[in-house]
């Protein structure tokens, strides 16, 4: 059996805020301890981040406890952006494995992927996840993911980048910037949803002429003449583009067809040569691929958030889940919605009310297909169902 349960205090100094979040967590946990505690807590945290974490550890009992701050954070209950605020996780699990690690001045470490996956090797071994909470300092998102990646193969990494004013990771009982913390967990089976905030516009293509990240034909014809085609398909695009912008979807499977949402990695167009009618994305492409170009504005982000929790929900086949973590861009939120609570509340709206964890960051890990991405303006839902 998995017992889990969130707190969210808010308005305080953190120290307090960790206690009362904490007991809340452990009581609705229903169990007298936790196996892991995850922390998220607002930027202004930073003063006594130290005292909150051991308010932690002394209430939930956790011998994992860690997490990081926020632009704003969130439990199943509610988004919190401009105040205060701390939340917790607290989860107990015989079944579940978590190896925890910290890497301290991450960027002083060009291999510190490859010392990651030796570390968490053998709990992963059989399945599970990695939940990865940088600092931005330091980090390349690029050669993390690749190490990882040579050391043991593709085993779903999610988590964000630590934000907010200042951002820093907590671990253990201390407080530390820079670093690389995180926690590897196998026993339950995770359940992966990603929004990229995205919907297509025009048909799909193949790149018929590449190089590097410029893509220069697209079934042999300019790129920039299709991404016009496209623009031009549907009344009102145009003017959504010019408020939204637009971006390339490219497909990661090129055994899949049809191509359905969540097949494509979304990057940002860098550049266009109007002579040429090349663009350039943030990507490496190559000849052969799919390629679809997509809007993002807060109606596409709303459509697509519901169509990954629609799919979601059929991958759960009815099992409830025990618990979940959300890492949410700091992008996102009220700022893009106009409203409070959004992301979330769609949650439990498609998903029913679980003990559900997160925080607004400076950039998304998850997977997509078989391979794991640095993502931006993307939310990473992570659930454990119950068996």
């Amino acid at each position: 059996m998995i017992a889990a349960g969130t707190g969210l205090a808010v308005g305080g100094t953190a120290d307090v805020l960790a206690r009362e979040a904490s007991r809340h967590a452990i009581e609705r946990c229903g169990a007298d301890g936790a196996d892991v505690a995850l922390v998220f807590v607002t930027g202004d945290a930073h003063a006594r981040g130290g005292e909150a974490l051991r308010a932690v550890r002394r209430v939930t009992g956790a011998p994992v406890v860690l997490g990081c701050s926020g632009t704003g954070i969130l439990t199943e209950r509610r988004e919190v952006e401009g105040e205060p605020a701390v939340a917790v996780l607290a989860a107990r699990c015989q079944r579940l494995v978590a190896t925890p690690f910290s890497f301290e001045r991450q960027g002083e470490r060009a291999d510190v992927g490859t010392e990651l996956g030796q570390r968490i090797g053998s709990t992963v071994a059989e399945g599970g996840c990695v939940l990865v909470l940088p600092d931005a300092m330091g980090l390349n998102p690029a050669a993390l993911l690749t190490q990882l990646h040579e050391g043991l193969g593709f085993v779903p990494v999610l988590g964000a980048v630590a934000a907010g004013e200042p951002m820093f990771e907590l671990y253990d009982t201390e407080l530390t910037e820079g670093a690389l913390v995180g926690v590897a967990l196998s026993g339950l089976a995770p359940v992966i949803g990603v929004t990229q905030g995205c919907t297509p516009i025009g048909e799909p293509y193949v790149i018929t002429h590449a190089q590097s990240n410029v893509v220069q034909r697209i079934g042999s014809r300019p790129a920039l003449e299709v991404l016009g085609e496209a623009i031009r398909a549907e009344p009102g695009t145009g003017t959504r583009v010019q408020r939204a912008g637009v971006f390339a979807g490219l497909a990661m499977d090129p055994s899949k067809s049809p191509l359905e949402r969540g097949d494509f990695l979304v990057r940002n167009l860098v550049g266009a040569d109007q002579s040429s009618g090349a663009l350039a994305v943030a990507e490496r492409v190559r000849v052969g691929q799919t390629i679809q170009f997509q809007i993002r504005d807060a109606e596409a982000s709303r459509d697509d958030l519901s169509a990954m929790l629609d799919e979601l929900a059929g991958r759960l086949g009815g099992r409830r889940p025990a618990f979940g973590c959300y890492f949410d861009c700091a992008g996102r939120g009220r700022g893009l919605f106009g409203v409070s609570d959004h992301d979330v509340t769609l949650i439990r709206e498609r998903l029913g009310d679980f003990p559900l964890i997160g925080f607004f960051g400076n950039g998304e890990f998850a997977p997509i297909g078989q391979r794991n991405f640095f993502h931006n303006y993307t939310g990473a839902l992570v659930i454990f169902p119950e068996s």
